[in-house]
C-alpha cells in the first residue's frame, strides 16, 4: 500500500471541511461598534447560501424594524442585512438563531454600547447617515401662522422622531420605509413673521450636525393658500372689483352706442371674470365635536376639534374633505361625514 504523507490527509480535511460549510456557514458580516440614542443602524449577516436556499433569522430579546432581510448578493457569497433601533444601553442580542434549510445554526449575541449625543439648540432629533428635503411648499394656516410641508428622504433614520424646536406645531405622516431609506411627509406650523425654518440632524458617517435650511414663502397657487380669507379688509381688492365693474359697464354703453357685437363680447368676459373672482363662497355647517386635520389626507395630524355646532365659509373641497375657517381665523379641512344633514 502506498503511504500518503500526513501534510496530504490534513490539507484533504480542510478542503472537505470548507466545502461543508460553504453550504449553511453563516456569520456576522458587520455590527457597528457604537450608536446612539433612538438610532437606526444596520446589522449585516454573510452567508454562502443559494437563490433557492431557505433561510430565517431569529433575534432572541430584539425584533428588526423590517420583518424581512435586504438581501445582496455577490457571486457565490449572500449579505443578508436587518435594521434595529436603540431603546436602552447597551443595546443586546443574547443570541441569532439561523435556520438554513431545517438546520439550524445559533450565532452568539451582540452588545452595542449606547451613547448619548451632545446637546445642540436647533437639533430635530434625527439621526441619520444622509438626509435631504426633496420638496416643501409653504402656505396659511391661519392669521398668525404659516404651515410648513416638507417631503423628507433619508437614509439609516429615525424620521419618525422628528420635531423641530420652533415647531408650534407639528406631524409627520405618510412615512414609508424600505430598506435603509426612509420618506416621509413633515408639516409645521410656525410664526407668520418667521422667514426660514433652520434645523439640523446628526450624519452618522461625518460623526456632526449638519444644517438644513430653507426659506419660507407663501405660494398664492398652493392649496392652503389660495382663498383669500378677508377681501373686504383689502383695499387693493376693492379697487380690482371696482375697477371691474366699471369695464363692464363702459362696454355695455359702448355695444348701445355703437351697435357693435365686439363691445357685447368684451363685456361677457369681464362679467365672467368679475363672478369668477368675487363669488360669494359657500356656507357650510359643521358638527359639534368634528376634527379638524391639518391636511386633507386619512391619517393627517387632527390640529382640535370644534366646540359645538357652526355655520362658516367652505375655502376650498378636495376629494371627501372640506376646507373651512374656523373661530380666530383658524384654518383646517374637516370630513364629509362631519357635515350636518340638516
Amino acid at each position: 500500500m502506498r503511504y500518503i504523507p500526513a501534510v496530504y490527509l490534513f490539507l484533504l480535511y480542510i478542503v472537505l471541511l470548507t466545502l461543508n460549510l460553504s453550504a449553511n456557514d453563516i456569520e456576522y458580516s458587520f455590527v457597528p461598534k457604537k450608536v446612539y440614542e433612538k438610532q437606526v443602524f444596520p446589522i449585516s449577516f454573510l452567508g454562502a447560501t443559494e437563490v433557492e436556499d431557505r433561510i430565517s433569522f431569529g433575534f432572541v430579546g430584539k425584533s428588526p424594524i423590517l420583518k424581512n432581510a435586504v438581501v445582496i448578493r455577490n457571486g457565490t457569497k449572500t449579505f443578508y442585512t436587518f435594521y434595529f433601533k436603540t431603546d436602552k444601553s447597551p443595546f443586546n442580542i443574547p443570541k441569532v438563531i439561523v435556520n438554513i434549510n431545517g438546520e439550524e445554526t445559533i450565532l452568539k449575541g451582540v452588545s452595542i454600547p449606547v451613547k448619548k449625543l451632545p446637546y445642540r439648540e436647533n437639533f430635530s432629533g434625527v439621526i441619520a447617515s444622509g438626509l435631504k428635503i426633496k420638496s416643501y411648499q409653504a402656505s396659511i394656516y391661519d392669521e398668525k401662522t404659516n404651515l410648513i410641508s416638507l417631503v423628507i428622504e433619508a437614509h439609516d433614520a429615525n424620521l419618525e422622531d422628528i420635531y423641530i424646536p420652533d415647531a408650534l406645531k407639528d406631524g409627520i405622516e405618510n412615512l414609508k420605509r424600505v430598506g435603509s431609506k426612509i420618506e416621509g411627509n413633515y408639516y409645521i406650523v410656525l410664526p407668520a413673521n418667521q422667514k426660514r425654518l433652520t434645523f439640523s440632524y446628526f450624519d452618522t458617517i461625518k460623526n456632526s450636525f449638519i444644517n438644513k435650511s430653507i426659506p419660507i414663502s407663501i405660494d398664492d397657487g398652493s392649496v392652503a393658500a389660495q382663498t383669500d380669507l378677508n377681501p373686504k379688509d383689502d383695499s387693493f381688492e376693492l379697487l380690482k372689483k371696482y375697477l371691474l365693474i366699471g369695464i363692464v359697464i363702459l362696454f355695455l354703453l359702448l355695444f348701445l352706442w355703437k351697435r357693435d357685437i365686439f363691445y357685447l363680447v368684451l363685456a361677457l368676459i369681464a362679467s365672467i371674470a368679475l363672478l369668477t373672482f368675487y363669488t360669494p363662497l359657500s356656507k357650510i355647517c359643521v358638527k359639534g365635536g368634528s376634527p379638524l386635520y391639518i391636511i386633507p389626507t386619512y391619517n393627517s395630524t387632527i390640529s382640535g376639534y370644534t366646540d359645538k355646532r357652526l355655520i362658516t365659509t367652505e375655502l376650498f373641497k378636495r376629494g371627501a374633505y372640506h376646507k373651512i375657517e374656523y373661530k380666530n381665523g383658524i384654518i383646517g379641512w374637516i370630513k364629509d361625514e362631519d357635515i350636518c344633514k340638516n
